[in-house]
């Protein structure tokens, strides 16, 4: 059981790395006008499991089969969310894209019914549909129109997010004394060389980046995947995954922001509604997580 100093923490680094995720979203629409997304996701991922190496290379021996399996489980799932979220965002507008993967917002407390057969709170799933009503504001103004390949790809992304959250939480339930940067290092390594391997048979090389191709390369590997994916496995040990799952949704959130102060995008009455119900989806948690 986390304390309340731990389940603080946890919020706070899940909140960062929201903030993160948000500018990424804009980096990696960007970075897909200079290199392909195969290739772009395998280098990405690779590199980052390869600079965690060797703060973890004297435990590898350490590791038992189980911790390889679960790894390389959650490395697959993680893969498929963003693969499918990659695609999608290439075929379809940002703003839907946002929208569409804060579905996991939603899906965890259900998935986790039907998976788990553990029922949420009442507040918890109250908080969900309150964020994702939110992310429903912050696509625009009646920009919607319909549904497109792209749209799908980035809902069955949603679903894998989401079933990713839920498989690292049963895993740390299991096993709570896992090596926690070696099974962050694990996925990240399944999902570098799925992607890269798929790259090399259906994409040409990539040529040179520009100065600001190579910075948002950089930025999306070192701090949106390293950085946070080591900062959210080790939050997910304290903050449940309905929790978790709420938290990170703020990247949309952060997404518009970037986007209005670096796009010049105009902040309407409804994507500040949207903010609002967001906030107000996590509060209602929170307080639904202090009277379990």
């Amino acid at each position: 059981m986390a304390t309340k100093k731990q389940l603080l923490w946890a919020d706070l680094s899940l909140f960062i790395i929201a903030l993160a995720w948000g500018y990424t979203f804009i980096l990696s629409k960007d970075l897909l006008l200079e290199i392909t997304p195969f290739y772009f996701l395998g280098t990405r991922f690779l590199l980052a499991a390869l600079i965690l190496l060797p703060f973890i290379w004297k435990r590898l021996r350490m590791f038992g089969r189980d911790v390889w399996i679960q790894g390389a489980l959650c490395g697959v799932v993680l893969c498929a969310a963003f693969t499918l979220q990659l695609l999608g965002i290439d075929r379809t507008t940002p703003g839907k894209a946002g929208v569409i993967t804060g579905t996991n917002v939603v899906l965890v407390p259900f998935l986790y019914f039907l998976w788990r057969r553990k029922a949420v709170g009442k507040g918890a799933i109250i908080g969900s549909i309150l964020a994702f009503i939110g992310l429903a504001c912050l696509s625009g103004e009646g920009e919607w129109t319909g549904i497109s390949f792209g749209d799908m790809l980035v809902f069955l992304c949603a679903i894998f997010f989401a079933m990713h959250i839920l498989m690292v939480d049963r895993v740390y339930e299991k096993k709570a004394e896992i090596d926690t940067l070696g099974f962050v290092m694990i996925q990240l390594l399944v999902v570098g060389l799925i992607d890269l391997v798929i790259a090399i048979f259906t994409e040409p090389i990539p040529g040179p980046l520009s100065s600001y191709g190579w910075f948002a390369y950089w930025f999306d590997c070192l701090i949106g995947t390293l950085l946070a994916y080591v900062v959210q496995i080790k939050a997910q040990q304290f903050s449940p995954p309905v929790h978790v799952s709420i938290l990170l949704s703020l990247e949309a959130v952060f997404a518009f922001f970037f986007s209005w102060l670096l796009w010049g995008e105009p902040v309407t009455a409804v994507v500040l509604t949207g903010v609002f119900l967001m906030l107000a989806g996590i509060y209602v948690t929170e307080l639904s997580n202090q009277d379990s």
